[in-house]
Parts: C-alpha cells; sequence; structure tokens
C-alpha cells in the first residue's frame, strides 16, 4: 500500500486547516439540569489576553454535573453539535453485562465478554470489503460511543461491578480541560471472567475472558469556532480461552440443566483479537453554508486462534473436517489410518490486517437544510501467514447526504454512498414526525474477507479455487432491502411504540451446520411486528417491548417467533438522602434453533442438534443513589428452580444461573 502519498496529503490538508482557523475561543457550558443531584458554585478564572481561560481547580471552587459536558462526533458532523451534562439518574446501572445493557437483542454464550451476535437479522454497517471477524466487536470503543468533553474541573467516572460467579467489569473515564479550547481524556475498561465449565479434568487456567480496552481522545476548537479536531487512539486487546459448550456424555441437554459438574467439550482452545485504531474527524466552517471536513482511520489488527487437542477435539466430532498435509478432506471418521496422515499438532487460524480509511468532502447548512457531499478510499492489506496469501487492495467510495428540518420539527433526509469500482452501494431515505417514522434502506455488500478466504486444518475456502478444499469461497454481493414505519403515540401517562419492520435477503451469505460459508440461491424474507410500551404514574412505572417474527424462504435465518421484555419498578426516597429505584426484569424468547458457535474461525454457523426452550429470565434489581455515588444490587435468574432448571444462551452454553451482583459508579467533578 502506498500509505505515504495519502498521509502526507492528509496532514498538508491539516496543517492548511489549521493556518485557516483563528486561534482560540470562549469557554462556554450549554444547557443543563440538576437532575435533582448535589450541584455546587462554580467561579471562572478571568480570562487572559489570548482568551484562552484557564481551569481553576481550587479548593475555594465546587463543581458539580453541570460544570461537565460532553458532545458526540455525529452531532458535530451534522451540524448539530449539543453540549450534555453528566447524566445523574438512576438509569440502568444493573443492566452491566452487554446483552441486558442492549435490552437482550443480542446472543452471547452465557458469560459476559464472550461471542456476542443479535438475535434479529441486521443490514451490514457499511458497504465495501470489511475482514469479518465481529464476534467481539460490540466490546470495543467506537467512534459513535465516545463522549468528547468540555469542563470546568477535572472530571472522573470509575465504574466497578462483580456480577457474581466471578465476572468483574471495571469502567475508568477521566476528563480534564488543558484550557478553555482543548480537552484531554482517558478511557478504561477491563473485563475479566472464570470459566462456567469448571472440572477436576479441565485445564488449571479457569480464566474465561481477559479483555482490555484503553483509549486516549482529545477535541480542540479555535476561539472563532471556525476549526475543530477530535481524535482518539484506541487499543483493543480480547483474549478467551474457548470452552467449545457443555459436553453431553450421552445426556440429554434437558439433563445437563439438572445436574452439575458440567465439563467442557474444548479444555485448551485460545482466541485472541488484538487491534490499534487511530481517528480524526477535523472540519474547517468558511461559511454555514460551506465547510470542509475529513474522517481519518488507520487500524492495524491480528486475529489468532489455537486449539493444541485439535485431533482429540476432530475425532470427538466438534471440527467437522480435518485436513492431512496433502489438503485432502476427510470428514469425522473413526478410521485410525486416516488420523495417521493427519498433522499431529494444533490447530492454528491467523489473519493479519490493516487499513488507512479517509473520507473527506464539503458539507452545509441553511435555515434547516444540510447537505454532505464525500470521497472515501478505504487502502486496506489482508494476509494468512498459513496459507502464504497475502492481498493488497483500494477501495473509493462517491456520497451524498441530504437533509431538512421543518419548522414543525419534523425532518426528512436520504444518502446515497457507491463503490466506483464494484457492484457494492448503499441508498437509504427516512422521514421522522413527531410521533411518526419511515424509512427503507437498500444495500449490495461485498463478501468479508474471511468468507472469501480461509485456511487451517479444519476449514479451508478460497473464492478463486478449490483445488484443495470441498467447498469454494463466497464471490458474489448479498443484496439486502429493509422498510420500516414506527409511532410514539401518547394516550395520558401510557405512550406506546408500534412498529413494522420488512427485510428481503438475496443471495444470503452464511455458514452451514460444518461452519463452512455457504451462499443462498434463493430470496428470504422477513416480518417483524412490535409493540413496545412505556408507563408512570406516581412511583411506579412499567416499559416493555414485544416482537413477533416470521420468516419466508430457505431456513437460514433463524429467529424465535416471540420475543418480550419488560420491567416493573418502584421509586423510593429513604430519609430524603437515599434515592432507589426498584423492580424486577423479565425476559423471554420462544423456542428456536439458534446459531452455534465455532471459535476456530470466529463464526456463529447454523445447527439442527439443539432446540434452544422458550424460558422467562426475571432479575430482581436496587439502583441506588446517595449524593454523588451510585450503587445497585441484582438478584439474576431467580426464578431458576422456580419455572425451570435453567436455559441456554446458546447451543451447548448455559445461561448463567442464579446469581448476585452489586456495582457502584462514582462521579468525582474535582
Amino acid at each position: 500500500m502506498n500509505f505515504k502519498r495519502y498521509i502526507l496529503t492528509f496532514l498538508g490538508l491539516l496543517l492548511s486547516e489549521v493556518l485557516l482557523a483563528q486561534i482560540p475561543s470562549t469557554f462556554g457550558t450549554g444547557n443543563s439540569s440538576t437532575n435533582n443531584f448535589p450541584q455546587g458554585k462554580t467561579t471562572d478564572k478571568p480570562k487572559s489576553p489570548t482568551g484562552r481561560a484557564g481551569v481553576d481547580d481550587s479548593t475555594k471552587v465546587i463543581y458539580g454535573p453541570t460544570s461537565t459536558q460532553y458532545f458526540f462526533e455525529e452531532d458535530v458532523f451534522n451540524n448539530r453539535k449539543k453540549l450534555i451534562p453528566i447524566d445523574t439518574s438512576l438509569g440502568e446501572g444493573h443492566n452491566f453485562n452487554f446483552v441486558q445493557r442492549n435490552r437482550n437483542l443480542y446472543q452471547d454464550l452465557g458469560n459476559i465478554g464472550t461471542a456476542i451476535r443479535p438475535i434479529f437479522f441486521k443490514q451490514p454497517e457499511q458497504i465495501g470489503t470489511m475482514l469479518g471477524y465481529d464476534a467481539y466487536s460490540l466490546y470495543a470503543f467506537k467512534p459513535n460511543q465516545v463522549r468528547y468533553f468540555n469542563t470546568r474541573s477535572p472530571f472522573t467516572n470509575l465504574v466497578y461491578v462483580t456480577g457474581g460467579n466471578e465476572q468483574d467489569l471495571l469502567q475508568f473515564e477521566f476528563s480534564r480541560n488543558v484550557d478553555s479550547l482543548w480537552n484531554f481524556s482517558i478511557n478504561l475498561q477491563r473485563i475479566v471472567t472464570n470459566k462456567q465449565l469448571v472440572t477436576s479434568s479441565t485445564s488449571t487456567n479457569k480464566n474465561a475472558i481477559g479483555h482490555w480496552d484503553f483509549m486516549l481522545h482529545t477535541n480542540y476548537q479555535t476561539k472563532n469556532k471556525k476549526y475543530q479536531l477530535l481524535a482518539y487512539a484506541n487499543l483493543s486487546d480480547h483474549n478467551s480461552n474457548d470452552e467449545g459448550g457443555v459436553l453431553p456424555q450421552g445426556r440429554s441437554y434437558d439433563l445437563i440443566l439438572q445436574q452439575g459438574n458440567n465439563a467442557a467439550i474444548v479444555n485448551n482452545a485460545s482466541t485472541r483479537d488484538k487491534f490499534y485504531n487511530l481517528h480524526l474527524y477535523h472540519e474547517y466552517v468558511g461559511y454555514k453554508a460551506f465547510q470542509v471536513y475529513q474522517v481519518v482511520d488507520y487500524q492495524t489488527r491480528k486475529v489468532q486462534f489455537r486449539d493444541p487437542d485439535y485431533v482429540a477435539n476432530w475425532t470427538s466430532g466438534f471440527y467437522p473436517i480435518a485436513y492431512d498435509t496433502l489438503g485432502k478432506g476427510y470428514r469425522y471418521t473413526t478410521d485410525t489410518s486416516v488420523t495417521k496422515k493427519m498433522k499431529l499438532d494444533s490447530l492454528y487460524n491467523e489473519s493479519q490486517y490493516s487499513i488507512f480509511e479517509h473520507k473527506s468532502g464539503i458539507k452545509g447548512f441553511y435555515k434547516g437544510f444540510n447537505y454532505r457531499l464525500h470521497l472515501r478510499q478505504r487502502f486496506f492489506s489482508f494476509s494468512n501467514p498459513l496459507y502464504n496469501y497475502s492481498i493488497n487492495r483500494n477501495e473509493n467510495f462517491l456520497g451524498v447526504w441530504l437533509n431538512q428540518y421543518f419548522k414543525d420539527s419534523t425532518r426528512a433526509f436520504a444518502e446515497v454512498e457507491y463503490l466506483l469500482t464494484g457492484s457494492d452501494f448503499k441508498l437509504n431515505v427516512e422521514f421522522q414526525g413527531k410521533w411518526l417514522t419511515l424509512g427503507g434502506k437498500a444495500m449490495s455488500t461485498s463478501p468479508t474477507l474471511v468468507q472469501q478466504i480461509t485456511f487451517n486444518d479444519g476449514f479451508r475456502w478460497d473464492k478463486n479455487t478449490n483445488a484443495f478444499v470441498t467447498y469454494r469461497g463466497i464471490s458474489n454481493n448479498m443484496q439486502t432491502y429493509h422498510a420500516y414505519a414506527s409511532a410514539s403515540p401518547k394516550f395520558g401517562k401510557l405512550t406506546l411504540r408500534p412498529s413494522v419492520d420488512i427485510n428481503l435477503v438475496n443471495s444470503y451469505i452464511y455458514y452451514d451446520t460444518l461452519a463452512f460459508v455457504k451462499q443462498a440461491t434463493s430470496d428470504i424474507a422477513i416480518f417483524k411486528a412490535g409493540l413496545g410500551y412505556d408507563f408512570h404514574k406516581g412511583r411506579f412505572s412499567t416499559v416493555g417491548q414485544l416482537y413477533l417474527t416470521t420468516t419466508t424462504g430457505p431456513d437460514l435465518i433463524r429467529i424465535p417467533k416471540i420475543f418480550a421484555n419488560t420491567r416493573l419498578a418502584f421509586d423510593l426516597l429513604y430519609k430524603k438522602k437515599l434515592f432507589i429505584h426498584t423492580g424486577v426484569e423479565l425476559h423471554y424468547k420462544s423456542n428456536y434453533y439458534a446459531d452455534a458457535y465455532m471459535p476456530a474461525i470466529q463464526q456463529f454457523h447454523l445447527q439442527d442438534k439443539q432446540m434452544i426452550n422458550g424460558y422467562v429470565q426475571a432479575d430482581i434489581f436496587a439502583d441506588m443513589r446517595i449524593n454523588r455515588v451510585r450503587l445497585f444490587l441484582k438478584f439474576a435468574n431467580v426464578a431458576q428452580g422456580l419455572l425451570g432448571n435453567g436455559y441456554y444462551a446458546a447451543p451447548g452454553f448455559l445461561g448463567m444461573g442464579r446469581t448476585f451482583g452489586f456495582g457502584l459508579q462514582w462521579l468525582l467533578f474535582d
């Protein structure tokens, strides 16, 4: 890849924009609300002659949530920047794991930090050739989640959760303004869990998940607000000791739920997914109607999997196919002559990936009309050292985004992006009214690099050849069409949220029951009807969501026909100091053949062996706040033993049993 030319071009643009901009700006706080949170008095130091106000964090000044505010890159990008005060409401701290914080719309392997996927079909997030390893991407920081701060004093947000059964989560956030124009922040996330399927026969390593995220980010704006820069550097390192699910040992899956001391199928396999990412957004505002912007990303990533017990796990049937040194494919067999031909070392899979991407363009707004035009270029390399295969490629995209805000606060927008050297495209239109939303999205997306080429001792395919493989990789695009509508009518204290979603998928790319990549030859249609509700009266509140789903065409996208969440809660105040939000949350999914997980290629795939039976999961919680500290207590899966012996989060993986969890969040403003 010829990175130098593009990096030099980018640095030249950055320097030119800085020179065009005037240095410095005033230090504003924006609008805020107290949210019944103790507030302090703030006193600003006089501004320096340059206009850059210093930050006074002396002991005479007391700060609070209204003196610390943040904004998101997306709002700056859309010319809708707003400063948001720190949320001090009780919130949903008890929903600490990533499934529940996403309203149970994801399926993991029963433990925080394990491989995770959406329950419902989702269109790809963007067009172009993506890597395709996404089983752990939900745990890493993302550009649209980064909070860029404007603080009057040092701000610290500390979260610690011990979720029961040795699940631990630590999140640390620190932010401070260098002066009134420049902020610097640090984010840290640590996830640690132990294996749930542990017996005396298992290896001495009982760690299941070890995950690190470390981010440094900054934002800067000139005095006249013409130039603004947002940037971060992020390290994400995810380590998983994969178990493969519970070892049946001749028992039914229902019987396994009734018995303890369950062993894992795989004992010594491990996955590591590590990447470094640099992200930058900057813009120069010549006029409101004409602005120049650029988004830049650079990432280097390595994904690895190793199983030193490969032969034993192949013999037991966990891996469906094994290859000898000559590349001949064998399905599972007890023939010892076949076993002798195999490589008697570990199964090892590795992919190395690096990408440089920039999106450069112009944008602007006039009254209620916004527009954007951009050129997006991606330069990436991909290699598989076992296959001695590598590619270097670039992709070029053109895009247009149009948005209109009307006087009654309704909004309509449309966007189009097209790959110049291929057949990828994205078309998105939406109307947002006061209580009605209508929209549609059409996409044609290239197969991922993993779907095109994979090579190890258990899984092999290449879109260019079938000389050494049983199955050939995918080279054809997948087309998806999504139409949706939702409303939010209010009836006194009750708000209803009915919705309808229709997805049509053509040339669907999936992994079959052997975890080999395939492409459907017939269309698949998905129909989903939903009803959400929100009711508050006095100290009582209840919220919930119901989805009914059906599909037509090949049975390749498995979704539960019934999906339901509900919460019943009460608000209490003890001695005018302790605020308590307590209640019960219920979740239910009907029976379905959920996708299984194959760690060797980090993909979920079809399976017909185990029906995931419907189960009512009930959690009792209490979120509390006293002064600037928030706490929660959670008794998870209290219905175990009453409504059943437990449940499976995924095929072969038992859901977390009855556990007691505790969490703490501490906000410091000085």
